[in-house]
C-alpha cells in the first residue's frame, strides 16, 4: 500500500519566524544588591570604588544586571554611571530595578537597535512560548517594529497562529 508522502506546508509557506528568546542575555539575569555597597544604610565613594575594585567581574559576562535595592539605600546619582563603567566590558545590559523592569527596559534596548530590514514584506510570526520570561512589554515592541516593515504578521507557534497585521494590498 502507497502512502501519499506527508506535506510539511509550513515549511513550504515562506513565513518567517521572529523569535525574542533570540535575545536573551546569554549571560541570564544577575542581581546586584546595592545595600551591599552601603554597610551602614549610607553609600560612600571610597567604600564603592574599592568595592568595584575587588568585583569578580567575569561574573557578570554577558548578562543583563539589575540594580536592586534602591529603596532601602540613598544612591548618589554618581553610582549608578560607576558600576556602569565598571561592568561595561563584562556585560550585556545594566540597570536599576526588578528583574521584569531591568530586563524590559533590555529589550526596549535591544529592539530600538535591531536591523529590520530582513523582515521587509515578509510574512512573520512573531514566536510566542518561550523556556524565557520575555516580558510583555518585549512582544509589544517587536510588534511595533515589525508592523513598519512586514506584510503580514501572526503570534504564536507555526501550527496554531493568531493574524496580528496585514498590509494594505497583501
Amino acid at each position: 500500500m502507497n502512502e501519499a508522502p506527508i506535506t510539511n506546508r509550513v515549511a513550504q509557506s515562506a513565513l518567517v519566524t521572529f523569535d525574542l528568546e533570540d535575545f536573551w542575555p546569554k549571560g541570564g539575569v544577575r542581581h546586584f544588591s546595592l545595600t551591599d555597597l552601603a554597610p551602614e544604610g549610607i553609600v560612600r565613594e571610597a567604600f564603592v570604588r574599592e568595592y568595584v575594585r575587588n568585583l569578580e567581574k567575569h561574573t557578570y559576562d554577558r548578562a543583563v544586571v539589575c540594580l536592586e535595592g534602591a529603596q532601602d539605600v540613598i544612591v548618589p546619582q554618581w553610582l549608578g554611571p560607576m558600576l556602569s563603567s565598571a561592568l561595561a566590558s563584562h556585560a550585556e545590559f545594566v540597570g536599576f530595578g526588578t528583574a521584569s523592569e531591568v530586563i524590559s527596559a533590555y529589550y526596549a534596548q535591544a529592539l530600538a537597535t535591531h536591523d529590520w530590514s530582513a523582515y521587509r514584506n515578509a510574512k512573520v510570526l512573531l514566536k510566542g512560548c518561550g523556556t524565557h520570561p520575555v516580558p510583555d512589554t518585549a512582544y509589544a515592541a517587536a510588534a511595533q517594529h515589525l508592523t513598519k516593515v512586514v506584510d503580514k504578521l501572526m503570534y504564536g507557534e507555526a501550527c496554531s497562529y493568531v493574524p496580528i497585521f496585514k498590509a494594505a494590498g497583501s
